[in-house]
């Protein structure tokens, strides 16, 4: 934009011709022009202050058009950049306009007021936009995922009434976007991603910091996420328990194999390298076992609530691939206060104690501090499980739960197949 740095040019001439009687101002003026000339497009903002001044030493009544056009100038100015706040510029032009009356100056005074009172009011408008504005956000599809995983949306800001300003926006840590910073004339549009490990529906608090266009004033609004939806891990898989199922019964029980696609925290040692390569994006098998599966012990006690949804997830998807290849498979759920659950579970019962079964998992909320267990806790808990393991057949036993207590059980039963999650 050129007709800010021909303006200023303009009022250093004007200035420099109206000085001709006087050597000093009209030396000063003269260095202005040369100074504006050069350095505008690096100082703007300062190089305004001074031709303010300047062009207020101009006799009366002549100075005062130059000095509104001043006003006009230092306003494009502060809008092509600035990093100071709005009482430092009020400061520094009434503190100039206070000397020039005590000395007797009251005409430079007027003069230096009129843009005092223009960063004023400019700033007080700015304020009762910024608390007055409403700010709706608005996702371009329906946010629905499975923990773990991420889905990618668009999410349009909208002010109403219109609204020009700076925005910085904080997210928290589970939603990332770009851009963080941008320009808003009514309305923009980011693009966010969100990925949360627990099931819930989610509205999370945003901040927004608000910057007016001329940089003097910033303030903080908080706004409401759209809702998301995070289905839990273990509801997910039912949902594709029953297309298995659904499948399974079609084809009259021949073996079905399913997949998924890789989210983070998924295994390494699960993933369908053949499939993957094939539909050019990396998939998981969800369970791949050869002849029957023998009966399951699932221990329904994690440390931590993101494990015990895992567990549940892994439950589900073997029991239905098990109920797919064999008309029964046994399932042992064994609490941490030793309590040990038997079912029968089959294509007719599945989904009555799949509900049942992820009923019975709990999160016991505790963790380990420098590798040892203070509390004594999980040594209670284990001491529990060797009192009832010893009441299920170990052959071809498969042993699901969370590592820190799976790990003992399996050092013990050497036919056992264990499952860490």
């Amino acid at each position: 934009m050129y007709w800010p740095r021909l303006l200023a040019l303009a009022l250093t001439i004007a200035c420099a011709v109206m000085y001709v009687g006087n050597l000093a101002l009209f030396t000063i003026a003269l260095i202005m022009v040369l100074i504006t000339w050069i350095y505008w497009n690096r100082y703007p903002t300062p190089l305004s202050l001074l031709i303010i001044a300047l062009t207020s030493l101009a006799a009366w009544p002549m100075g005062l058009p130059l000095v509104v056009l001043s006003t006009v100038l230092l306003d494009r100015s502060l809008r092509l950049g600035n990093d100071k706040p709005w009482w430092f510029y009020l400061t520094s032009i009434m503190t100039s306009a206070l000397i020039a009356l005590l000395l007797q100056k009251p005409y430079i005074a007027l003069y230096l007021a009129t843009p005092g009172v223009y960063i004023a009011l400019m700033t007080m408008f700015s304020i009762a936009r910024f608390y007055t504005v409403r700010i709706t956000l608005t996702p371009d599809r329906e946010l629905s995922i499975t923990a773990g995983s991420i889905i990618n949306y668009r999410l349009t800001i909208t002010t109403r009434p219109r609204l020009r300003a700076l925005i910085r926006i904080t997210m928290p840590r589970s939603i990332k976007i770009t851009p963080n910073t941008l320009r808003i004339d009514g309305e923009a549009i980011l693009n966010a991603s969100a990925r949360y490990r627990l099931g819930g529906v989610k509205r999370p608090r945003i901040r927004l910091t608000l910057t007016d266009e001329l940089g003097l004033i910033s303030t903080t609004r908080v706004v409401i996420h759209p809702e998301i939806t995070v289905i839990p891990r273990a509801r997910a898989a039912l949902e594709v328990a029953r297309g298995l199922l659904a499948q399974a019964s079609a084809t009259g029980g021949e073996d079905v194999r399913e997949i998924r696609e890789y989210v983070p925290g998924d295994p390494v040692r699960r993933i369908h390298w053949k499939k993957s390569a094939k539909v050019r994006r990396l998939v998981i098998k969800l369970l791949e076992w050869r002849g029957s599966i023998g009966p399951m012990l699932v221990l329904t006690y994690t440390t931590n609530p993101e494990a015990l949804d895992r567990i549940g997830e892994f439950m589900v998807y073997a029991t239905a691939e098990a109920v797919t290849r064999q008309s029964i498979i046994e399932l042992h759920l064994l609490g941490r206060d030793g309590n040990l659950e038997t079912y029968s579970v089959s294509r007719t019962n599945y989904f009555e104690i799949m509900n049942k079964a992820l009923g019975k998992l709990e999160s016991l909320g505790v963790e380990l501090l420098g590798g040892t267990d203070a509390a004594n806790i999980f040594d209670t808990i284990k001491y529990a499980v060797w009192l009832r393991i010893k009441d299920i057949p170990r052959e071809a036993l498969l042993i699901v739960g969370q590592g820190v207590f799976v790990k003992p059980l399996c050092e013990a039963v050497s036919n056992a197949i264990c499952i860490s999650v």
